[in-house]
């Protein structure tokens, strides 16, 4: 039996001023499967960061309720789709399968953009009925999560390697192109050897993950929250985290919530067309300095990191590629995943820990591409000729003292290595070859740091230099 409703309503500036709007209905006993479709007046048409009308954002709760931080989450396409389902053993890219529970749910619009003075809409809701079930929920199977199969990719304990990663990437999840195996296919031919898939809102991309996690790259789960004032990548979750950061404290709640689940928290493209509007949340591990490729909105955000730096706040700096295409889809942006690529100092065996506590350690470096420069940056701090410290280390030295810097560059020859402190430049070398191993000396002084960036021309010498690699700092004093 089919078992239909439809909601009509209006929505207006106002209502969007609270970002998010509810919608409940009933599910009846016996339901077997959620079927979605919506559509409203003047829908915008491409980016709306640019362009006219108006977009409501759709996602659903279920009937655990739809509390900020505690709902029960079914799923989200934000303006991606117009329709969607839940079945007991299948739904649409974005949304949970799983019990199809007997009960109150809720729609969710996100108003992210109302132009119009009143916004009509139309929600038809079709429900497949099994007549002759006794009321429970039809299906057992648990909406996808955790654990998600965790897995040992390489590498020897005791033994330190650099290894090349994406932290930040998008499927028909979300807003993507292309499916998970064929993002992940990929990766694989290019070379990466550990991968983040960041859907925004959601986690219905991990079981594909975790069916896929059997050899290189080591794939990790991640979740984009994607807010009206910002977006912030989490990495590591054992479950769904919540988007609905309506309001700095919220946000801030949410940081606290992945911290104290173990996940790291960065925020991402901070001065993008989407810029972070919560500067006054602290705590969050990492700051995405490097979105795609080089220029547009990257500058202003490498400032913004170095700002936290001189004001003694220690942030990390990573990169991601945003991709949301690969072939075989149509190329809709320059870069596909790795592009950046951020590179991570792991000792001992690859593991999904392991890559986050190099990232939360600052053992991270940059590159424009997987197979792009090479840099990386350590220092003798106790004068015995061996370079011990890495960057992201803090390192003890006396007042005034001399410490030794060793840079290792393999990239192309004529790029200007820069070394940063809090005091603005400190050093420059050109090299003229392309593999550069070379030694300098720093003398110390208060609470500082080092750090370099690559820098050089690309293709349109009058849109001035681009970094092609940078290092997180090596610090020393009271960091």
């Amino acid at each position: 039996m089919r078992h239909k409703i439809r909601l009509d309503g209006v929505v207006t500036p106002e209502d969007a001023r609270k970002e998010y709007y509810y919608l409940p209905f009933v599910v009846p006993a016996g339901a077997r499967r959620i079927e979605v479709n919506y559509h409203y007046e003047n829908q915008v048409e491409g980016a709306q960061e640019v362009s006219a009308g108006n977009n409501i954002d759709i996602g659903v709760f279920d009937v655990r309720g739809a509390d900020f931080l505690t709902g029960g989450f079914r799923g989200w396409s934000g303006g991606a789709r117009s329709e969607f389902y839940i079945a007991p053993d299948a739904a649409t890219p974005g949304y949970l399968r799983g019990p199809v529970q007997a009960g109150d749910w809720t729609l969710i619009f996100g108003l992210s953009k109302i132009e119009d003075a009143s916004v009509r809409y139309r929600v038809n809701i079709a429900m497949e009925i099994d007549t002759a079930a006794d009321g429970e929920a039809v299906g057992d199977v648990p909406v996808p999560g955790m654990p998600f199969p965790q897995r040992i990719a390489g590498g020897e304990t005791g033994v330190g390697k650099w290894y090349r990663g994406d932290l930040h990437a998008h499927s028909e999840h979300s807003d993507g192109q292309n499916t998970v195996e064929e993002i992940v296919e990929y990766t694989r031919r290019i070379g990466l050897d550990y991968f983040a898939l960041t859907d925004h809102n959601t986690i219905s991309h991990w079981d594909e993950l975790a069916r896929l996690n059997d050899r290189a790259p080591l794939l990790i789960p991640g979740e984009e929250i994607t807010m009206y004032g910002g977006h912030a990548n989490v990495w590591g979750l054992d479950n769904w985290i919540d988007f609905r950061g309506s309001d700095s404290d919220r946000v801030r709640q949410l940081v606290e919530q992945a911290n104290a689940r173990g996940s790291m928290f960065s925020i991402n493209h901070p001065d993008s067309p989407i810029p972070w509007k919560h500067d006054s949340v602290r705590s969050y591990q990492a700051v995405e300095v490097w979105n795609a490729p080089w220029r547009w909105f990257n500058e202003p955000a490498l400032l913004r990191w170095e700002d936290h730096l001189k004001r003694g706040e220690r942030m990390i700096a990573v990169g991601g590629s945003d991709s949301h295409c690969v072939p075989p889809a149509v190329m809709s942006q320059p870069n596909g995943p790795g592009e950046p690529c951020t590179w991570v100092y792991v000792e001992g065996p690859l593991t999904q820990r392991s890559v986050l506590d190099a990232i939360e350690r600052g053992r991270v470096f940059i590159s424009e591409a997987p197979n792009g420069p090479f840099i990386e940056m350590r220092a003798d701090a106790d004068g015995d000729g061996v370079f011990e410290a890495l960057q992201g280390d803090r390192i003890d030295a006396a007042e005034g003292a001399l410490v030794r810097f060793h840079v290792n560059y393999r990239g192309p020859d004529g790029k200007h290595l820069r070394f940063f402190s809090k005091r603005g430049l400190v050093k420059e070398i050109t090299p003229d070859v392309e593999e550069y191993d070379g030694e300098f000396e720093v003398r110390i002084e208060g609470d500082d740091y080092l750090r370099c960036e690559a820098r050089g021309y690309r293709g349109r010498p009058d849109r001035g230099e681009v970094v092609h690699a940078m290092t997180n700092p090596i610090y020393w004093g009271t960091w």
